[in-house]
């Protein structure tokens, strides 16, 4: 079952990493790496790549490697190895499969947790190792497509899940409307200067269980 599971995974394919490495060239990788590493890299992360003794400590608090059979591809060190350690020792000379690859790597094999931190006896931030990798993933156009659609999202309409503004506002007047039903006096006002309570509510409230604004109310 497992190894049945491991080769579907190996086959599923992503439209914003596939999408983005078809306009790849290799003077691009090499040029954006090199700009990401001199402009953000900097001590830190030469630091942590020369300290890392690989003693493998930091494997048994990561999830991924445990739900995958202890598969050493898996633990942290290994995936800073596949990635940001290749991409230094190569000085950003790496093709386009080894970018998709690393993408895939940073940004669906782990979640940032920073629970390897806590066991790596040099404090060796691995999150932001694998954070360096998505941003040159990213600047390089390579993300996966549900990343790039919840950025979007956030970037037109600050919250990720598209809803305008007069989408909000309008769940908030059909509920109001819902909940006069029961309680006549009941209001949702929205930006009421001088209010005593502020609701905040996450987007797949009101694009999916608006209901849940009238019950808070």
């Amino acid at each position: 079952m497992a190894e049945s599971v491991k080769n579907a995974a190996a086959e599923i394919t992503d439209a914003g990493i596939v999408g983005g490495a078809a306009k790849l060239t290799p003077e691009k990788i090499e040029k954006v790496i090199n700009n990401v590493l001199k402009a953000e890299g900097g001590a830190r992360l030469k630091t942590y790549v020369d300290i890392c003794a690989h003693c493998g400590l930091c494997s048994e608090a990561c999830h991924f490697y445990l739900s995958h059979d202890n598969d050493p591809k898996f633990s942290p060190a290994g995936k800073v190895k596949q990635t940001v350690w290749e991409i230094i020792k190569k000085k950003g000379r790496v093709d386009v499969e080894f970018i998709k690859r690393a993408s895939e790597i940073a940004s669906t094999e782990c979640n940032l947790c920073r629970r390897c931190v806590m066991y790596c006896p040099f404090g060796i931030d691995i999150a932001y190792l694998l954070l360096t990798v998505r941003r040159i993933c990213h600047k390089l156009g390579i993300t996966p497509q549900y990343i790039q659609d919840t950025a979007h999202s956030h970037s037109a309409t600050a919250n990720q899940m598209w809803v305008k503004e007069d989408e909000w506002i309008d769940s908030l007047m059909w509920q109001e409307d819902e909940a006069r039903a029961e309680i006549p006096d009941l209001r949702i006002p929205l930006e009421k200067e001088g209010a005593d309570i502020f609701y905040s509510v996450i987007g797949p409230e009101p694009k999916f269980r608006a209901q849940l604004i009238y019950q808070a109310a």
